[in-house]
């Protein structure tokens, strides 16, 4: 997709109608894989055919860990985890609510393999992850694109962080003081070019 960025699509099989209704999600979501020094980095992986995730690991010298955006996208975290004996990153949640694990945790703009900066959402544990060297953004679900071509903020329906919707807003508008060329989104097709236009144009 990108040098040294890949995006892969898989259905999620906790997909029901009911996600679908006008302010849910799509069936078919995406996972990234990134490169940098250190290996490579699985986002959110969600895998059924490891063959293709096996190849790229094997060809760029192993995983350096594995990222998870948000408590949401567990997917195949662990999975990846104990396949590649990597560590799993995440941002901390809030004690008792039986959220999955991890092995380190994430903090604001903590930079991560010399390639991936971690930005909070304020989403409970909800991550955005920038990645310098393709200027990408990668989001979970704090921005997804509909298929018609607009990026937006996830509906006002879904978790938000304490100040609702307009501090969330306010978060993500911030990030618009990264040179930001491309938007990578879980929900939704890809803002690639022209991503710092489109971000603000969401926050805005």
């Amino acid at each position: 997709m990108l040098d040294g960025l890949w995006r892969f699509e898989a259905r999620h099989p906790e997909w029901t109608d009911e996600e679908g209704e006008e302010e849910g999600w799509d069936p078919v979501v995406g996972w990234w894989i990134v490169a940098s020094a250190s290996g490579l980095v699985l986002v959110d992986p969600l895998i059924d055919d490891w063959r293709e995730a096996d190849r790229l690991v094997e060809e760029h010298g192993g995983c350096a860990g594995v990222i998870r955006s948000c408590h949401w996208h567990q997917r195949s975290v662990d999975q990846a985890a104990a396949r590649y004996h990597a560590e799993v990153w995440a941002k901390a949640h809030a004690a008792g609510r039986g959220w999955p694990g991890y092995d380190r945790e994430l903090t604001e703009r903590q930079e991560l393999f010399g390639a991936i900066t971690a930005f909070e959402t304020g989403r409970d544990d909800e991550v955005a992850l920038w990645v310098a060297p393709e200027r990408a953004l990668i989001f979970g679900d704090a921005m997804l694109r509909r298929e018609e071509g607009q990026l937006i903020v996830c509906p006002d329906s879904w978790t938000q962080p304490e100040g609702g919707p307009e501090a969330l807003r306010a978060r993500l508008r911030a990030l618009a003081e990264l040179p930001v060329e491309h938007v990578l989104v879980s929900h939704g097709p890809l803002v690639l070019g022209g991503g710092l236009t489109a971000l603000r144009a969401a926050t805005g």
